[in-house]
């Protein structure tokens, strides 16, 4: 039975490596996830253990570890698989000995059974060998970024701001050499990561830093990196609401961001930036589709007019999809056209101008399209897709797990995103269980015809066969919720 328990907890280790990899190296989500899932993890492993244990006979014993064995297995069930970079190298490396504890008379086989939990030390262990190994190498990035010369331009908010990055970072090298960190890479080691990496910054004029915050005083670590120059707040919404506590947290946070910059450009769309009070001087640039000295007017599908006050700029034709999309684009355009760039040159680039993968990206297929949004996770965008959803000619259909993080707001937004599922697809493909239930039900009470499925692979093969069956459907790919949120193996 020790043989077995041992088995056991090797798989389960794969699991809890995922987990606490999924919650960004975080107990508190990590350990929030465990005891969430406590029952589902523990019960039926616990029960077999004991039988197996207590019974002598040779065929229970087998059976039990037998079961044991293959419970086990069913960890390697995840959507997200285990990445296995160094620092969960390293922790592989101080688990294996830890493992020797089953051999323990008595105690041992039960806290296995309960590694998640036993295993904490060694976890804690790991985070301090690898804060330690982390200080020189982000030291290694301040020290080359203090000798950086060119224009450093800061990013964030709670939605947008890798689109901005990326449609920035096109932008500006139409007129010189500029640099953007590159996919997500927006928390200290993330910076640190891409400027070690990067030879001479010097070459580029301008560095393009995205700057993400789910706590507060991340943005002040951060700027201690690299003071800005230049602050754009793409936006302010729920996301990471469980964390910060409160929406109020979350805009004091985000607008930190312009203290000690000489320009930020804000987007006036939103309100909480709109309405924001900011007790010192700096150069405002604000734009929107209806706020702002610079606007987009006149929006037919993916062309605008681009406004300065009531002066017309120019005629925009992008291959960008949404109106948020647009929202970016005119934030990167007022900026530029508040420092003299010729916007001619920008008229004829933009049609070329691309997002990055997997945000509101439109794909066609033989028979349908697909709007892949799957890396978003903000409120403010599901609303947008759902509206590109809704007027789409065909049969409708909607693939996502839902929504995380939305913290006491939940409920209220839950409510409202609901009303727009209802009004804006025709079928809907819930994936997992516990996360979608009320939705699922709630959906129900209009009648619509709804899924519930256990993953993504799962859902995406549902809509294929429907396919065959509405043909010009179009499906909108919402979100990718990690198996972080997952209760259960549905």
């Amino acid at each position: 039975m020790q043989y077995s328990i041992l088995v056991y907890a090797v798989f389960k280790l794969y699991l809890i490596l995922n987990i606490y990899q999924q919650a960004h190296y975080q107990f508190k989500l990590y350990l929030k996830h465990f005891l969430i899932n406590l029952l589902f993890y523990d019960l039926f492993p616990l029960v077999v253990l004991i039988l197996g244990v207590l019974h002598n006979e040779f065929i229970v014993v087998l059976i039990c570890s037998i079961y044991l064995c293959l419970f086990g297995l069913f960890y390697f069930i995840s959507r997200v698989r285990l990445k296995f970079t160094k620092r969960i190298l390293r922790g592989v490396l101080l688990c294996i000995p830890y493992l020797g504890i089953g051999f323990i008379p008595y105690v041992g086989p039960y806290l296995l059974l309960f590694i998640e939990f036993a295993i904490i030390p060694v976890l804690l262990l790991e985070r301090g060998i690898s804060k330690g190994l982390n200080v020189p190498y982000i030291k290694q990035a301040k020290r080359k970024l203090a000798n950086y010369k060119g224009t450093v331009i800061a990013i964030t908010g709670s939605f947008g701001k890798t689109s901005t990055k990326v449609l920035l970072n096109q932008a500006l090298n139409l007129f010189s050499p500029t640099i953007a960190t590159p996919k997500s890479y927006n928390t200290e080691l993330g910076i640190s990561r891409f400027v070690n990496e990067s030879t001479d910054l010097n070459v580029f004029d301008h560095m393009i830093l995205e700057f993400g915050a789910s706590h507060k005083n991340d943005i002040r670590y951060l700027k201690k990196m690299k003071a800005p120059d230049v602050a754009f707040v793409t936006g302010i919404g729920y996301m990471h609401v469980e964390t910060f506590g409160n929406l109020e947290n979350i805009i004091a946070e985000k607008m930190s961001l312009l203290e000690g910059t000489r320009v930020a450009v804000l987007n006036f769309e939103c309100s909480y930036i709109r309405q924001y009070t900011i007790p010192f001087n700096i150069h405002i640039i604000s734009y929107g589709l209806h706020y702002g000295r610079y606007q987009a007017r006149n929006i037919v599908g993916q062309e605008f007019d681009f406004y300065k006050e009531e002066t017309k700029l120019g005629h925009f034709k992008t291959s960008l999809v949404g109106t948020h999309q647009l929202l970016n684009l005119t934030g990167i355009l007022a900026y530029l056209c508040e420092f003299g760039y010729d916007l001619e040159i920008l008229e004829r680039a933009a049609l070329a101008f691309q997002t990055e993968k997997n945000r509101l990206e439109l794909k066609k297929m033989a028979s349908y399209l697909v709007l892949d949004d799957s890396f978003n996770s903000n409120y403010e965008g599901f609303l947008e897709a759902l509206n590109i959803l809704k007027f789409h000619k065909g049969k409708r259909v909607l693939l996502t797990p839902g929504m995380v993080e939305l913290g006491k707001y939940k409920k209220e937004l839950f409510s409202n995103l609901v009303e727009y599922i209802a009004t804006s697809a025709d079928i809907i493909i819930l994936t997992g269980y516990y996360q979608t239930i009320s939705v699922y039900k709630k959906l129900k009470s209009y009648n619509k015809e709804v899924y519930l499925v256990r993953n993504f692979m799962e859902g995406y093969h549902l809509f294929l066969t429907l396919s065959g069956v509405y043909k010009n459907s179009m499906l909108l790919i919402e979100n990718d919720v990690p198996d972080l949120y997952r209760v259960g193996l549905i």
